[in-house]
């Protein structure tokens, strides 16, 4: 009971209740507290009784050895402020003394009761409710078994009320029921706690402190639930003791015998926490996308600034080449242009990076010869392998092997494998490459007796940036890489849905790498265009032939360096220093071809290259662009402003001699 609930209350409360009840105080004497009208009735008393003990007020008939009553009520009675729970008594006799005489006279009376618990705030048992049938009047009739079931029911009733208004209560939770008039029927502690207050039965929203708008918003939605008799689900703001929380609620139709709605019933969940956490986690995602976002520029546009450097190298080395007939000088060259095309890698790889990344690295499948895919990986790392004066031994096997794949990607994982096994393993080694079939798979081995790979080096092998052991005996450095090739490897072979997978018994017990792609059916004839070397020399049996060419680039040795070999190359060359001069030039020198940079200040590539196609429609002029930007959007781009082709600095020569020689057929 509140604090502020007196013994009168309580009285007041009990004494109109139909039915026979009786309200004792636990404690030795069980003080009487309170009864109903009809009890003190049935009983012969009144309201005298009120604060003497029980059993002086009603004792034991002495006179008759059939009766035990008051003591299986004693007994009840310390079950009830033992466990807190309601007991139910059988019918029994107890004898009630009457109002004649000397007050030793007793009448014969039988009884079925159940004494019930009533808890105060720490759930300790306050009173004692003893709420009993009188069925002296239909003693061994059919009478008495339907006043027992009565009085069993109503404590089976009140057994189920108190476990469920435990769990109600234990639950942090808000759990209450609406009147079909909108008043609160039941709260629970939870509710009670948050409210502030116990003062809530029978009043609206309004009386308990909502705002007009919740009040209004939560009245509407009761109809609606009274109207449809389905639930409804809404999240709101409240301020209530524990300051503003969010919460989240459900009213529910609760449906009586006859199917009508007879209440509504309501859950609530405050979800402070959970939505600041989701919204936390959104943040932290939106920063992370971000991030992946500007490092993903970032590597675009490093490798464009790489690039801008390196297109003047590699044709400076280009040039030395062309005119230079020292022996002595060739390999010098070579080791320059394998240290440039080193450098090259790294660039591409880093744009490889970003392109998975982002979801816009995409295949060009084809039916794909696995001897081609082997061939053209070996002729790319063959420079390497040889410098480093490694035995190479290739098995493919005698029948031919169809994958549906993309030859430059799988050539790219294998030419990864092979520039690993060349740089990793000491000079004079051996590598061994070997294919074949199994289980609907094409299997492609690279195998080498190199250090070997440690247990726990071998399970961050193939993440992004891990760059493995970096001081193995032997092995000489600058050869490291970024840590980029196995990752991007082994997403290139998902890709097509294979995998690769590594192994090495330990340290210096070398390394093997498997590649499996899915095999296709057989097919009819091999590729007929034979696989190219990436560092092919400038051919000198294809000259242009006096083919006028516009080379534009703001940066100043690259384009010098580009106009000089074309001119070794037989074309006749201008060069222009920015999109206003190019435009210019082109006018007055009406090029055949225009090598056009894409990144200049003013005008940019693509803004020349518009200007070209608007002025001159009829012009047959070919635009190729020359430029750093390589990613797939820069290639659309360079298509949508006009452009013919699009090649990435620094450009391969002989590529660049043919492409020009092809234009010229």
């Amino acid at each position: 009971m509140p604090p502020d609930v007196t013994r009168d209350d309580i009285q007041r409360l009990f004494r109109s209740l139909p039915g026979l009840f009786l309200v004792i105080e636990p404690g030795p004497q069980f003080i009487i507290v309170a009864a109903s009208q009809e009890y003190l009735r049935a009983t012969h008393s009144d309201a005298s009784i009120f604060g003497r003990p029980a059993f002086e007020v009603f004792p034991e008939n002495v006179h008759t050895s059939s009766t035990a009553g008051a003591s299986n009520v004693r007994r009840s009675f310390e079950r009830v402020i033992a466990t807190g729970q309601p007991d139910e008594m059988p019918l029994q006799r107890y004898d009630v003394r009457t109002p004649e005489g000397d007050g030793r006279a007793f009448e014969e009376r039988w009884w079925a009761a159940v004494n019930a618990p009533v808890l105060d705030a720490e759930g300790k048992v306050e009173y004692v409710v003893h709420r009993v049938v009188d069925a002296s009047a239909h003693a061994n009739t059919e009478s008495v078994e339907v006043l027992v079931e009565r009085a069993r029911l109503v404590a089976e009733s009140e057994k189920q009320k108190r476990i469920y208004e435990t769990v109600l209560n234990s639950t942090p939770d808000l759990v209450y029921v609406f009147d079909l008039d909108h008043h609160f029927i039941y709260a629970n502690e939870a509710l009670l706690k948050m409210w502030g207050t116990t003062d809530f039965y029978g009043k609206q929203l309004r009386e308990l402190g909502y705002e007009e708008w919740h009040a209004a918003m939560h009245d509407r939605e009761i109809e609606q639930v009274k109207a449809t008799r389905l639930p409804i689900r809404g999240e709101v703001p409240f301020n209530g003791t524990d300051g503003r929380r969010i919460y989240d609620y459900i009213f529910a139709p609760v449906i009586g015998p006859d199917g009508s709605v007879v209440a509504i019933a309501g859950t609530t969940r405050d979800v402070t926490e959970r939505q600041a956490a989701e919204q936390a986690m959104r943040e932290q995602a939106q920063k992370l996308a971000e991030s992946d976002r500007a490092k993903d520029d970032f590597l675009a546009t490093l490798s464009h600034e790489l690039r801008n450097p390196l297109a003047p190298l590699r044709n400076s080395i280009a040039l030395l080449r062309m005119g230079s007939s020292d022996p002595k000088s060739a390999p010098i060259h070579s080791m320059m242009e394998r240290q440039i095309n080193h450098v090259v890698r790294l660039v591409d790889d880093l744009l490889e990076v970003s392109r998975i990344n982002r979801g816009l690295l995409s295949l060009r499948k084809a039916r794909v010869s696995v001897a081609d895919v082997v061939r053209n990986a070996l002729e790319a790392s063959e420079g390497l392998i040889q410098t480093a004066g490694h035995t190479l031994a290739v098995d493919l096997p005698a029948q031919p092997m169809w994958l549906d794949g993309d030859t430059v990607r799988l050539s790219q994982i294998l030419d990864n494998l092979l520039n690993n096994a060349a740089k990793y393993t000491p000079g004079g080694g051996r590598i061994e490459v070997t294919v074949r079939s199994e289980a609907g798979h094409a299997v492609i081995c690279v195998r080498d007796n190199g250090p070997g790979i440690s247990a726990g080096a071998q399970a961050r092998l193939f993440e992004m940036f891990n760059r493995g052991d970096q001081n193995v005996a032997g092995v000489t450095g600058g050869h490291g890489g970024l840590g980029i090739g196995l990752a991007l490897s082994r997403r290139l072979a998902a890709m097509h849905d294979g995998t690769l997978d590594a192994h090495s018994d330990g340290a210096g017990k070398g390394s093997e790498f498997v590649l499996r792609v899915p095999l296709a059916g057989p097919f009819d004839a091999a590729p007929a265009v034979p696989p190219q070397s990436a560092t092919q020399s400038p051919a000198s049996n294809m000259p242009l032939d006096k083919t006028r060419v516009l080379v534009v680039d703001d940066n100043h040795d690259a384009g010098d360096t580009m106009s000089q070999i074309l001119e070794l190359l037989g074309a006749d060359v201008r060069t222009a220093r920015d999109g206003l001069e190019a435009l210019a030039t082109f006018d007055d020198y009406r090029p055949s071809v225009v090598l056009l940079d894409i990144g200049m200040p003013g005008m940019s590539g693509y803004e020349v290259a518009q200007a070209i196609r608007t002025r001159y429609p009829a012009a047959p002029t070919k635009l190729v662009a020359l430029t750093g930007w390589g990613q797939d959007d820069d290639r659309r781009r360079a298509r949508d402003a006009g452009f013919d082709h699009h090649m990435v600095k620094p450009a391969d020569i002989a590529a660049l001699e043919a492409l020009l020689a092809s234009m010229q057929a």
